[in-house]
């Protein structure tokens, strides 16, 4: 059996250790040592934070890692990304390498496939893009709304300054009475609400008692229905009596009066009659206030000489009487 020395085992030992470490190391960058995969890269004037091992996705699938990042030429806008591809998938040259990130900022490269027919190849280098960061984004939506907020800031401060060159001391002391007003106001609004709310007090509330009150007058109403349907039923036995009765001819010979009076007050204003002459000639009213004049001297003379109108003689004689001065008068 073969014997090994101990400075043989620790030898050993020791480039396993190192292989391990170097394979450990490598696998940490994303390299793995044992598979035949595609390198292509990548440069970039900013990497938003991209490290070694992030992921490389196309449409959501991991197939590859970032496996390194350095400085071309020593120029710091000029970022060279190394991208290790673990799956056997054909790039088009047109294709994009961009860096996205997620909102826990976890960075990958996500690859855009292009529509080229011609293929990316080993080292071959990929177009690039980044995506803004959370940050940038923030801020381009934030810019429009400062820029907002520094307009209406402003506005507030010409109205403030308007306001204070309108509120002069006696336009204050207006608004202070104003103020007081809309306090006795209040108050008195107050007031009415109480005062409201008590007239709608459900137990002895006016507004309670009115619709009390209605709901006695509906219910006396009710028990008096058929006493109202009597009374309607004789008001249109009246009417159907006064429908069917003579009342066309009654006014008929109501108009015939009505006509007949016409005619005797046409006469009355005419002469044609007794009682026209009368009433409208003047002759006919001398002539008999002349006859009523007459009638009261003979009258007057009958009162003051009876014995000239009735006497009585015992021996027969007969006095002597002389004619009326009425019988030689003419009536005028």
């Amino acid at each position: 059996m073969l014997k090994l020395s101990n400075e043989t085992k620790v030898g050993i030992l020791t480039a396993l250790g190192i292989t391990l470490l170097v394979l450990g190391f490598n696998l940490l960058k994303g390299k793995n040592l044992f598979s035949h995969n595609r390198t292509i890269y990548a440069v970039y004037k900013q990497v938003n934070g991209l490290q070694a091992a992030n992921a490389v996705q196309i449409n959501g699938l991991i197939v590859g890692s970032v496996t390194n990042l350095e400085v071309k030429d020593n120029d710091a806008s000029r970022i060279l990304v190394t991208l290790t591809l673990t799956k056997k998938i054909n790039i088009p040259r047109n294709s994009v390498a961009r860096i996205t990130g997620d909102l826990l900022g976890t960075k990958t490269v996500q690859l855009d496939l292009g529509n080229a027919t011609e293929y990316l190849q080993n080292g071959d280098t990929i177009y690039a893009s980044v995506d803004g960061s959370m940050a940038d984004a923030l801020k381009e939506q934030l810019t429009p709304l400062v820029n907002k907020l520094q307009g209406t800031l402003s506005n507030i401060d010409s109205v403030l300054l308007a306001v204070n060159a309108i509120l002069d001391t006696t336009a204050k002391g207006n608004l202070q009475n104003a103020i007081r007003n809309l306090n006795a106001t209040m108050h008195n609004f107050t007031q009415t609400s109480a005062s409201l709310n008590g007239m709608l007090d459900p137990n002895k509330g006016n507004i309670q008692r009115t619709f009390n009150n209605l709901a006695e007058v509906t219910g006396n109403l009710k028990d008096n229905n058929a006493k109202i349907t009597g009374i309607l039923d004789n008001a249109e036995k009246a009417t159907g009596a006064l429908a069917n009765g003579n009342i066309d001819k009654t006014l008929q010979q109501l108009q015939l009066t009505a006509n007949n009076l016409n005619q005797t007050i046409a006469k009355l204003n005419t002469t044609d009659g007794t009682a026209g002459m009368l009433l409208n000639d003047k002759k006919a009213y001398n002539n008999l206030q002349y006859s009523l004049g007459n009638l009261n001297k003979l009258l007057e003379d009958l009162r003051v000489n009876p014995k000239r109108y009735v006497h009585f003689s015992l021996f027969g004689k007969k006095d002597k009487t002389k004619p009326l001065p009425s019988d030689t008068a003419v009536a005028q």
